[in-house]
C-alpha cells in the first residue's frame, strides 16, 4: 500500500512539474531596460470610442498585463502606449490623449472634459497584427 501512495505521488509531482502552464491570452508589457516603467494604455475600437487608463509600474526584467483577457482579432480596436521612466526614457507616438500623470486614472470617451485634471500625451500605436495575445517588450 505504501509503495502504490508513493508511485501515486510521484506521478502527480511529474504531471505538475512537466505540464507547462496555461497560456495567458491579453496585452503584456515586458520591461527590457535598467530602470522601473510606467505605463498607461489606450484603445479605440471600430465605433471610435477611446478608454485610456494607468499606471503599471513595471520593473527591470518584469512584465505586466494590463488586458487579462483575448485582444480583438477582428481589427476593429486599436491598441497604445504611453511609457516613462525615472532616467527621463519616454515611449511616445503620435496619437494624443489625456492622462493623470500623477495617479491611478480611467478615462472613457470624453476625454475632453476629463481631462480638466490631466496631461495629453503621444501615445504610441501597437500593431497586434490582430493575434489575441501580444507582448510589447520596452527597450532602451
Amino acid at each position: 500500500m505504501r509503495r502504490l501512495i508513493l508511485i501515486s505521488a510521484f506521478f502527480v509531482l511529474g504531471a505538475l512539474v512537466f505540464h507547462p502552464a496555461p497560456a495567458r491570452a491579453g496585452m503584456h508589457f515586458c520591461n527590457k531596460t535598467s530602470n522601473t516603467v510606467n505605463v498607461a494604455m489606450a484603445t479605440i475600437d471600430d465605433l471610435f470610442d477611446s478608454h485610456v487608463w494607468g499606471w503599471w509600474q513595471v520593473p527591470p526584467d518584469g512584465c505586466k498585463t494590463p488586458i487579462g483577457g483575448d485582444l480583438d482579432i477582428t481589427g476593429g480596436t486599436d491598441y497604445y502606449y504611453y511609457g516613462y521612466d525615472s532616467s527621463g526614457g519616454t515611449w511616445t507616438g503620435s496619437t494624443g490623449f489625456c492622462i493623470n500623470p500623477s495617479y491611478a486614472f480611467d478615462f472613457n470617451d470624453d476625454q475632453d472634459s476629463q481631462c480638466a485634471t490631466g496631461e495629453h500625451r503621444q501615445f504610441r500605436s501597437i500593431n497586434t497584427h490582430d493575434e489575441a495575445d501580444f507582448t510589447v517588450n520596452l527597450t532602451p
